[in-house]
């Protein structure tokens, strides 16, 4: 009996470019014997009942998701010899929950807004690491449904400066330096106490502080560094000087947890850094915990997405330069062809509606007499979906041969490549596919 762990695929070094798929990693990497589980780096949230990630497979059934219900399913696992919260006494129990709700609710905005709200590091780094982990239809469709729910997460933060797209686009236009660098420049030349350099305020020199709070950018970074230290200072207060949050000598459940999270604020490589600089220049123990975690977890691999994927697609028997136990997706090219499908179909704008199951409630005994409007799909259209789908699925099969290239073979950001009008997410993808036919016929 081996334990089959389906999370989100990795990124920036990481096990996973989700925090609580990162989280899963480490608990499990810590607490399941070698040999008794198994990785598997999903991109189909529905694999499981829940429609999300990550997911612990026990015995080919499908038996919890998300970090807090799988580290409960494990604790009473026969296969687990090591519980990392046994020792923690009541209090800390109590402090366990709370932190966990407390970092849930604080660090999922930050990874939103750097990751996905800020345009230019989602434009270069996020966008990127997406192309890399997923097959090439689910890249046009994958990246800007998360960016959607990061926006709508955050709408109500007013650090709609963050994304150029709706606008102007000077403030972060690459080249200029990070938002971070230029704030501090903006500081001195107002004569404003920097972290580098305390002085008296001085508010004859430069534009005064007047004209420092007018830029959108500075004024976003006022913001960001507020809501930074709402999540880091209580973290910083619990760890102390203890090399863990509960316990100097091991790491808890929620120290996993911790790592998840910030691990996605400290490690990617982008260029509006100002979560990593916060870090680095205020909470240095923080960023000393974060790096003795990953070395802990994870001891010194980097994942690699593109050997994760050859192993993924079964390309690849297995990874000797990592101690993560990654293993192939069982999806056959039927399987394949059906997602994909099923992915394109599912967000062409009135098809996807139509489709769309509903349930019938009924707030009293039917009789037998009375006839109840359905609102499921009538068997016509259900009928005519099918064949549109079978026609459809063929033709996406041999255009899946004909489209052997692997994106990771190149740096590809399909955002950059995506209409927005037309049928929407799935018009740019039709679109490629009309082309490799048209193409087709030349020949």
């Amino acid at each position: 009996m081996v334990l089959e762990l389906h999370v989100w695929g990795p990124a920036f070094g990481l096990p996973s470019i989700e925090p609580e798929c990162i989280a899963t990693v480490a608990y499990c990497q810590r607490v399941i014997p070698k040999g008794d589980w198994t990785l598997v780096a999903e991109h189909d949230p529905t694999v499981g009942a829940t429609e999300s990630l990550p997911i612990l497979f026990d015995d080919d059934v499908a038996t919890a998701s998300g970090f807090e219900d799988i580290v409960a399913y494990l604790r009473n696992h026969p296969a687990v010899t090591n519980d990392l919260d046994v020792n923690l006494s009541s209090r800390q129990q109590i402090d366990r929950t709370a932190f966990i709700t407390f970092l849930q609710s604080t660090a999922t905005p930050l990874i939103d807004l750097s990751l996905y709200v800020s345009a230019e590091n989602y434009n270069t780094a996020t966008s990127s690491a997406y192309t890399a982990i997923l097959p090439w239809y689910a890249n046009y469709t994958v990246p800007p449904k998360r960016r959607d729910l990061a926006r709508a997460r955050t709408a109500h933060m007013g650090l709609s400066s963050l994304d150029v797209d709706t606008t102007a686009e000077e403030g972060f236009a690459p080249g200029r330096g990070t938002a971070s660098s230029e704030y501090e420049a903006a500081k001195r030349a107002a004569g404003i106490p920097t972290e580098s350099q305390p002085s008296a305020m001085s508010m004859g020199r430069g534009k005064g502080l007047g004209g420092l709070l007018g830029g959108q950018v500075y004024a976003a970074r006022f913001r960001l560094d507020a809501l930074s230290g709402e999540l880091l200072d209580p973290l910083s207060d619990l760890l102390g000087k203890r090399d863990h949050l509960f316990r100097g000598e091991q790491p808890s459940s929620l120290d996993c947890l911790a790592f998840g999270y910030l691990s996605l604020l400290y490690f990617p490589t982008v260029p509006q850094a100002w979560l990593r600089e916060t870090i680095q220049t205020k909470y240095p123990r923080i960023g000393a915990y974060i790096r003795k975690l990953r070395k802990e977890f994870f001891y010194t691999d980097e994942v690699d997405p593109v050997d994760v994927w050859s192993v993924s697609t079964g390309a690849k028997k297995s990874l000797r330069s990592t101690s993560l136990p990654w293993t192939a997706r069982s999806q056959t090219l039927a399987s394949s062809t059906v997602a994909s499908a099923k992915e394109i179909l599912g967000n062409i704008p009135g098809l996807s509606a139509l489709s769309r199951r509903h349930n019938v409630v009924v707030s009293q005994p039917t009789l037998v007499s009375k006839r109840v409007r359905s609102e499921l799909p009538s068997p016509l259209f259900v009928n005519t979906l099918l064949g549109v789908t079978t026609v459809f699925a063929v033709g996406l099969a041999s255009l899946a041969v004909h489209h052997r290239r692997s994106p990771r073979e190149g740096e590809l950001i399909f955002w950059a490549l995506r209409p927005t009008t037309g049928l929407g997410e799935a018009g740019s993808i039709l679109s490629v596919f009309a082309n490799s036919l048209h193409d087709g016929a030349m020949y």
